[in-house]
């Protein structure tokens, strides 16, 4: 019987990427980790957060929406607003994350069907 493991690992991704809303450009950042998690058989699809310095504060906006994973900690929200819209949620940090994912402090992700996050061209 294999044992079943919830593991994540955060890595620099050594190239830039880009996250829009229509066209207004929320953040653009050379210095991007990629947060790999595995949860037993299950592998999610890798996330991409982003360091809060390369994000334009104009397009975000905290909310009191708070979540918790047992191997990363405790998330804050952002609601993402541009080009009139404004998605609510749409955006998630951890600050004070857990140690085996300290290294995404002080970064955010945003949720790929909602905004738009791709490597720059």
């Amino acid at each position: 019987m294999t044992e079943k493991s919830h593991t994540a690992t955060v890595s620099m991704a050594g190239e830039p990427y880009v996250a829009k809303l229509g066209e207004a450009t929320i953040a653009l950042s050379d210095r991007v980790m990629i947060l790999e998690e595995v949860n037993g058989e299950k592998s999610y699809p890798p996330v991409v957060y982003f360091p809060l310095d390369d994000i334009d504060p104009e397009y975000l906006e905290a909310t009191d929406h708070r979540t918790h994973c047992p191997i990363k900690g405790d998330a804050s929200y952002f609601s993402v607003k541009a080009g009139g819209q404004t998605l609510e949620n749409a955006a998630w940090t951890y600050p004070e994350p857990l140690p085996l994912v300290g290294a995404v402090k002080g970064y955010v992700a945003f949720y790929p069907d909602k905004v738009s996050v791709k490597k720059a061209a």
